[in-house]
């Protein structure tokens, strides 16, 4: 059996890139997500680890991708995972649906880590050649 691999991030990226320092209940919390951001990212078939390892493919990349995945989910938890707006009698603010499953990599991340899988020009009536 193979040791499970270390996540491709570390939660100081994260801290770094929103400015904060999390405690110990927040750290947990973004462990975690950083574990499954990985484990989600390397289940693309981009071969990660490998094209790193070459020089193929920027760590700087795929770090940023990673903490942009993981601050968009930390995000989404201070929100409130189902709070869409919230209303006072000055303000108002609506926030963007959260992907039910806090972590995701949109076509443009994907483009950044390999142009062949990220965004797809086209509309509905588009034919790609497979």
């Amino acid at each position: 059996m193979t040791a499970p691999l270390s996540p491709l991030i570390m939660v100081e990226d994260v801290q770094n890139r929103l400015g904060e320092t999390f405690d110990d209940t927040e750290r947990l919390q973004v462990e975690s997500l950083i574990d499954f951001a990985s484990a989600r990212l390397r289940a693309y078939p981009l071969d990660i680890d490998a094209r790193i390892a070459q020089g193929s493919l920027s760590s700087v990349l795929v770090t940023g991708v990673l903490v942009t995945a993981v601050a968009r989910a930390v995000d989404a938890i201070k929100i409130g995972l189902r709070v869409r707006s919230e209303q006072y009698p000055e303000i108002s603010t609506t926030y963007s649906d959260v992907d039910p499953s806090l972590i995701y990599f949109s076509p443009a991340d994907l483009e950044l880590l390999d142009p062949s899988v990220g965004v797809k020009f086209g509309g509905a009536f588009s034919i790609v050649p497979g």
